[in-house]
């Protein structure tokens, strides 16, 4: 089969439940370990006596090494297949995991996190392409989904369990911790997840030939590039998760600073605001029945309200506004992944690696220009520089995607 047949013409039996369960317990337990800093970057800065942006690079240069990786495993895997690719990076992103925890400076552990970082998309790269290949119909978007609940979920119970096993013992043993669970999850995957039928794609059977795979993906993405509407949802992944980075990143010296004045552990159960995304199935049905483009502006549409909402210095009033960015970006975010499958007409796997690399360096510049942000102009600066970024998004939907 050419690689550019539309893999919903094939006969395939869809996954069944055992995909749909490894799909949502591989990010919940492995990329989960991108967030596990972020509720404790005040404890980081004071126990290294570093500042607030320098502390964020635990968080900024993970996600930085993301953005590259992003670049490599989705490619790799339209060549030798998305289940090795996701085990193997699986299994290896333990050990820098396990390490963390040891790491005897403050360099150490930035170097540890970012190769965690590099590691990680080897996993989100490549279930994108996945689950668009794998999945028809109403069950593609139950899909996407479940798998977008997972990556939430693992967020949120990264960061409150951090932030609590850091209250109640230290930071080394709470950035310990999630060794066990990523590796679980990579034994889980590698047991249950069906081997894909991305393997029968001709340019995986192909001769491999010097420099032919750096051709070809150079190729893919030109060819993506070409295509307005891939580069409008590009546009769209970078500074909605600039945006959402930013504000859940900083948000620790907000809620502990006089105004709020809250606990290391109260900070982490915040951070429960996160459980909106386990509306992200129904999300990702609704954009399957609705259409992406629709989803994608109503959803993107709350995330600038909450934003706006946070501004005003009442706490409940701020806990509403981010669960409204909360709920916004996690219904986004599989309606843009439907949007990718259905506009990339070949090398799919080379598309989502194209917009989760862009997606993350907006989270890394997220990580790190609302902490200067902040020394300017306190809280509301980060607010204000994340909304504009949310508004960018949207004029990207309304202009190029449409």
């Amino acid at each position: 089969m050419s690689s550019s047949t539309p893999i919903h013409e094939t006969s395939q039996k869809q996954p069944g439940i055992g995909a749909l369960v490894t799909l949502f317990l591989a990010p919940a337990f492995i990329f989960a370990n991108m967030y596990t800093t972020q509720a404790i970057l005040p404890v980081l800065s004071l126990d290294f006596h570093i500042s607030a942006p320098t502390a964020g690079l635990t968080v900024s240069l993970l996600v930085l090494a993301v953005a590259f990786g992003s670049l490599v495993y989705g490619p790799l895997s339209d060549r030798v297949g998305r289940k090795k690719v996701m085990v193997g990076s699986s299994f290896l992103v333990v050990i820098p995991t396990l390490l963390c925890g040891f790491a005897p400076g403050f360099t150490t552990l930035v170097i540890l996190r970012t190769l965690q970082g590099f590691l990680m998309p080897g996993l989100t790269s490549v279930a994108i392409p996945y689950v668009n290949e794998e999945f028809e119909g109403k069950g593609r978007g139950l899909a996407m989904g479940i798998y977008v609940c997972g990556l939430t979920l693992g967020g949120l119970f990264a960061r409150v369990g951090s932030a609590a096993l850091t209250g109640f013992f230290n930071w080394r043993i709470a950035l310990d911790a999630s060794a066990l669970p990523a590796l679980i999850a990579a034994l889980v995957m590698w047991k249950f997840l069906p081997e894909t039928a991305s393997k029968q794609h001709g340019e995986i059977n192909a001769p491999p030939q010097r420099g032919a795979f750096f051709r070809q993906t150079l190729r893919d993405m030109l060819l993506h590039l070409r295509n307005r509407r891939l580069v409008g949802a590009f546009i769209i992944g970078f500074t909605l998760f600039f945006g959402f980075i930013g504000t859940f990143t900083y948000l620790p010296y907000y809620l502990t600073g006089p105004n709020f004045k809250l606990p290391t552990i109260a900070l982490g159960l915040v951070y429960l605001l996160w459980l909106t995304g386990v509306f992200s199935p129904l999300a990702g049905t609704i954009a399957g029945r609705i259409g992406a483009r629709r989803a994608i502006a109503f959803s993107m549409g709350l995330s600038a309200l909450g934003l706006l909402i946070t501004l005003i210095p009442l706490l409940p009033v701020v806990l509403f506004g981010l669960a409204l960015l909360a709920l916004g970006m996690f219904s986004t975010v599989p309606a843009v992944n439907l949007y990718l499958g259905e506009q990339a007409e070949r090398a799919k796997g080379t598309a989502a690696s194209m917009y989760l690399s862009l997606y993350y360096f907006g989270g890394s510049f997220g990580a790190v220009l609302p902490g200067f942000a902040l020394i300017w102009a306190g809280w509301p600066g980060v607010a204000l520089l994340c909304l504009g970024m949310v508004l960018i998004a949207l004029t990207s939907d309304a202009l190029l995607c449409r």
